[in-house]
């Protein structure tokens, strides 16, 4: 169960409106998108898993799930907004360690997965002593978004510490992630219906279920 201030959504401004989103945090987020296209760029090609799209396909899967929920344009605003970087650490590495034929041992996700603190920190550095509750909400997403409901995440943050913004980034990330054909996929199925299929089966210990089955009927109706 999340607590009243794990269950809060982003509503205390509006991204479309508010001076400092429109005017510093919109053209940062612009940059990086681009940064990340251009990192992206020196990549082997053939690469399947593309960051700068991911990125996009995750902040409109977020924004759309959270409509379905009936939470509102203000809240789908934020969230798409504070999702789009949320992967902005992963430019801090050489570009090939993403591309691999071969699955990536324990260690080598392990390294990877510290994408998450590598680029909170950097979005917290660029933006110093700014305070603003859309910092907080991409810092927080930025951070927390390969973490687990059952504490088995990177850094072992418990469910119970998971906000409501951050249990839906992280089923949403890891969706998107297992939904593109990569070499060790060994011919997987990566259709929409067999990937929330597999969530269920194989990962429903690591995600928020409610929000899970919530995903699931929206990303599952757009399908047929």
């Amino acid at each position: 169960m999340m607590n009243a201030d794990t269950q809060r959504w982003p509503d205390s401004f509006d991204f479309r409106k508010d001076l400092l989103c429109q005017t510093r945090f919109k053209p940062y987020i612009l940059k990086q998108l681009d940064l990340l296209a251009a990192y992206d760029a020196k990549r082997p090609a053939g690469s399947t898993y593309i960051f700068h799209e991911h990125a996009r396909r995750v902040a409109q899967d977020v924004k759309n799930t959270c409509l379905y929920l009936n939470l509102g344009e203000t809240v789908a605003e934020n969230m798409y907004w504070a999702v789009l970087i949320h992967d902005i650490g992963k430019m801090q590495f050489p570009p090939e360690i993403w591309d691999s034929d071969e699955k990536p041992s324990d260690n080598i996700k392990a390294y990877r997965r510290t994408h998450t603190e590598k680029g909170a920190k950097q979005f917290e550095k660029d933006f110093g002593d700014t305070d603003h509750p859309f910092k907080r909400l991409a810092a927080e997403i930025m951070r927390l978004h390969h973490e687990q409901m059952d504490g088995k995440g990177p850094n072992g943050t418990p469910g119970t510490a998971l906000s409501a913004p951050v249990r839906l980034a992280a089923i949403v990330e890891a969706y998107d992630g297992w939904s593109i054909p990569r070499p060790h996929f060994d011919g997987r199925d990566t259709s929409p219906p067999a990937v929330i299929q597999r969530i269920r089966t194989e990962k429903a210990h690591m995600f928020d279920l409610e929000l899970l089955e919530s995903f699931a009927e929206m990303k599952l109706s757009l399908y047929k």
